[in-house]
């Protein structure tokens, strides 16, 4: 789990262009100024990618938190 929290941290950091690991895990991030519903496609995006999974965009549009976009990895990579 540690892994898949770093590699959603950086990736959204690398989005929203600032250090998302000070940011609680149960923050919203739906409302950082920088993450509009783009950029939070292109971070499913790259999470699909990084991760081999599909997120569909009923789930996507469900995610408000570091820990929801972590829950969601887990459960799909344990399915795989």
């Amino acid at each position: 789990m540690e892994n898949i929290e770093r590699t959603v941290r950086e990736e959204l950091g690398k989005i929203v262009e600032a250090d998302m690991m000070a940011v609680s895990a149960d923050e919203d991030i739906t409302k950082l100024a920088q993450l509009d519903s783009l950029s939070v496609l292109e971070l499913m995006d790259i999470i699909e990618e990084r991760f081999d999974i599909e997120i569909s965009l009923g789930e996507i549009s469900k995610i408000r938190t570091i820990a929801d976009v972590m829950r969601l990895i887990s459960a799909r990579v344990k399915k795989d």
